[in-house]
């Protein structure tokens, strides 16, 4: 073997075996993304199904990692494994046809009031379109959650700090460079933050603020995991919908 080969054989197991130690190191990483997703597992889901799921991004991104690109390793496997996990989700919603009938009425409904009034409807706008209660209609956005997946809604790759509410704020929001409108913007998010029913302010500061995970925030309030869950869809619904009130146009 050449010393040219023997270095770069060399180089190759260094890399290789840095992969396999960042892989090592962030394995909590899969952990955390599960507890921070705003979703109730289906019952035939099982977690470990999920770990997998984010195992194998975790391992993908440490096979494409660049560090030339900029972004931190931290950040690049957080999209990864999120958009795994996310993946495996959506291939296992088990939503029935009846489910999905809700579901693509919701959305009607949604669709045809937001023509209408010319801004995103609030929940108990769509409830009354529908014809339903508010414990209907919250079951019924709880499917529509586990079909798209993340009414996160169009949660997207958020990287390590994206979740709900910064995304709300990125799909209404001007440019990054524009300050003075992006604090007008949060001035009016905390202000809509003021028009939500005490149980659903309380979930969004326990989740955002305090970082508590669904289930640690169903124990603490004494409701299930679920309830959580769809109080946190119909929050971020809520927040949408003021903020078009506001004038805020999503982009």
């Amino acid at each position: 073997m050449t010393k040219q080969m023997a270095a770069r054989a060399y180089r190759n197991n260094g890399e290789e075996a840095a992969r396999k130690q960042r892989i090592l190191d962030y394995l909590p990483l899969v952990h955390h993304v599960l507890g921070r997703l705003p979703v109730v597992l289906p019952p035939h889901l099982d977690y470990e199904d999920l770990v997998s799921a984010g195992t194998c991004g975790l391992i993908q991104a440490a096979a494409s990692y660049d560090p030339s690109k900029g972004s931190s390793f931290k950040t690049h496997a957080y999209t990864r494994v999120r958009g795994a996990i996310i993946d495996e989700l959506r291939r296992a919603d088990g939503l029935s046809r009846q489910a999905r009938g809700k579901v693509k009425k919701l959305q009607r409904a949604s669709d045809a009031l937001t023509q209408q009034l010319g801004r995103e409807p609030s929940p108990d706008e769509l409830g009354a379109e529908l014809g339903i209660g508010s414990e209907e209609l919250d079951e019924v956005l709880g499917l529509a959650q586990r079909s798209s997946l993340i009414s996160l809604e169009h949660e997207g790759e958020g990287g390590e700090d994206g979740g709900g509410l910064r995304d709300l704020l990125r799909s209404f929001g001007p440019p990054p460079e524009d300050r003075a409108a992006r604090a007008e913007l949060v001035e009016a998010l905390r202000s809509a933050l003021t028009t939500l029913k005490p149980r659903e302010r309380e979930v969004v500061g326990l989740y955002y603020h305090e970082g508590l995970r669904l289930r640690e925030i169903g124990g603490l309030l004494g409701v299930s995991e679920s309830r959580v869950c769809q109080l946190h869809t119909r929050a971020l619904r809520a927040l949408r919908s003021a903020l078009s009130q506001r004038g805020f146009v999503r982009n």
